[in-house]
């Protein structure tokens, strides 16, 4: 019996730590994004350095081997001069030059391996994330898509649906468009009460003078004014 408790114990946390899961998934997938973002830019931090460094060797290299290439012009010239005491001299610093040209040619080919290896990890790296971010964005949009469908079918209490937005769309409608009906109606029994108004209407009716010159009777005004 003991053991059936410990069982359903474990089994009812796990069923828990499943559905916290489920609820935190989308947080907690930005997180891990977040982390691999940070990871990636550390990465970028220490293949800039190992660059750099590796610059620093080849350029150290080739010093190396500019002053390899003048010492043995040198000691050639002092042999030739019968001045085998600097030749002797001079083969002996070209040794260790030598053995430290040596040294730095070896490094150059290990960082110039090491970097190329990373920047062919950081490509990889940087197309799987830029993946993430894809995925991440549908999962959103998919969310946030399944949540408006939940709010639309009237899961969510809180918020209206499609068909109550539209209903309420509707009955504003018709009340604004009843209202400007309205409006206009009442506008035009002040206009039938209104002196000006109906002396207006006369006129452009024919009855009675004009209450307002029109472009014809300017024109002619301006014609007659421009013959006297």
């Amino acid at each position: 019996m003991f053991k059936t408790l410990v069982k359903l114990f474990r089994a009812k946390t796990f069923i828990t730590q499943e559905q916290f899961s489920d609820a935190h998934a989308l947080t907690l997938l930005d997180q891990q994004i977040r982390d691999c973002v940070a990871a990636l830019a550390e990465a970028k931090k220490a293949a800039a350095l190992a660059t750099a460094q590796h610059q620093g060797e080849q350029r150290r290299l080739a010093m190396l081997e500019a002053e390899i290439a003048d010492l043995e012009i040198r000691a050639c010239a002092a042999l030739n001069q019968d001045r085998d005491d600097l030749a002797l001299e001079t083969a002996g610093l070209l040794a260790d030059l030598e053995a430290d040209r040596n040294a730095v040619s070896c490094a150059c080919a290990l960082y110039e391996g090491q970097c190329a290896r990373m920047r062919r990890r950081l490509r990889k790296s940087e197309a799987r994330l830029s993946e993430l971010h894809r995925g991440r964005n549908l999962v959103r949009a998919k969310n946030a898509l399944g949540q408006l469908r939940r709010d639309a079918q009237g899961d969510n209490p809180f918020r209206a649906g499609f068909a109550e937005v539209e209903a309420t769309l509707a009955r504003l409608t018709e009340r604004n468009l009843l209202a400007e009906d309205v409006e206009e109606a009442r506008a035009g029994l002040d206009d039938d009460r209104n002196p000006q108004k109906m002396a207006e209407k006369l006129s452009e009716a024919g009855r009675g003078p004009r209450l307002r010159a029109t472009a014809e009777d300017v024109f002619a005004r301006l014609r007659a004014k421009t013959a006297a």
